[in-house]
């Protein structure tokens, strides 16, 4: 069977008498048809091109920040390896300053006793427990460190500024007992000459936590004000004179008016401990 070709024709026919239409109207201005299919179309598709290029440059905008990061990370990863080398350089430099110091007061330390052996050494941290217990230096008998009940050798800072005594010793390291500790006394003096101070410094229970020790048995009348420096006398002992103790901090008075006893802080202070020397002796 032979299908009618009438509906097609139609469709030929409407199509074209359409297109004619087109044509003719986009001859007249301002009258062609263009815009109107267009317009919708871009209302839909502007915001969407708008969205996909704002994301775009979102995108763009973050691998540009990355890669921002990732230079300034680099940089600073740098600049922190020359702060450490700086900061390296700087803490030898002062350390070697701090070395020379040291060097040249103990040369003064042993011009000033050039009678005495000067033994260097250095306070050895374990076991330590603070200033006011025994602690341990690295000399021992082998360095000619060798105490016994009859004799004892004073322990002093590079600024020759008492520390304490050695208490005992063994063959390579010794124990030294504080200014500070209860057992600790010496023969000391303020002033010179006939004004001279004659007293005993010690050790005190109530006070060596504090960092402090007391001076009794004060001779006569003398008149002792705060500030007086005390040194070592030279007399009853194996310690040389001069050395110097401490400062006086607090004075205390009997009922009648007299000083009977004094407060005294410490001359040397806590942070130059670490490097000690012995005056081992006198010698023949």
């Amino acid at each position: 069977m032979h299908r009618s070709k009438g509906p097609r024709i139609i469709v030929v026919i409407i199509l074209a008498i359409v297109i004619l239409a087109v044509l003719m109207l986009s001859t007249i201005p301002d009258s062609s048809p263009i815009p109107l299919i267009t317009t919708p179309i871009s209302k839909v598709i502007n915001p969407i091109y708008r969205g996909l290029r704002s994301v775009s440059d979102t995108v763009t905008g973050w691998f540009d920040s990355l890669q921002n990061s990732e230079s300034i990370r680099r940089e600073n990863e740098v600049l922190k390896q020359e702060n450490a080398r700086l900061a390296n350089e700087l803490s030898q430099k002062e350390e070697a300053a701090h070395q020379y110091e040291e060097l040249k007061d103990a040369l003064q330390i042993k011009t000033r006793y050039d009678s005495y052996t000067i033994k260097g050494g250095h306070i050895l941290n374990d076991g330590f427990t603070g200033w006011f217990d025994l602690y341990r230096i690295n000399l021992g008998r082998e360095d000619g460190v060798a105490v016994s009940p009859e004799e004892s050798y004073a322990v002093v800072d590079a600024g020759s500024r008492l520390l304490g005594r050695i208490y005992s010793s063994d063959i390579n390291s010794s124990k030294v007992m504080p200014l500070i500790h209860e057992g600790f006394a010496i023969n000391a003096v303020s002033g010179a000459g006939t004004a001279a101070i004659s007293m005993r410094v010690r050790g005190d229970v109530q006070l060596r936590e504090q960092g402090l020790c007391l001076a009794d048995n004060i001779s006569g009348q003398a008149i002792l004000q705060v500030g007086d420096e005390l040194k070592t006398s030279g007399q009853g002992g194996d310690f040389p004179a001069g050395l110097l103790i401490g400062m006086v901090e607090e004075l205390r008075y009997s009922n009648n008016g007299d000083i009977v006893s004094a407060v005294i802080q410490p001359a040397a202070p806590e942070e130059n401990r670490s490097i000690v020397f012995v005056l081992i002796g006198e010698e023949e």
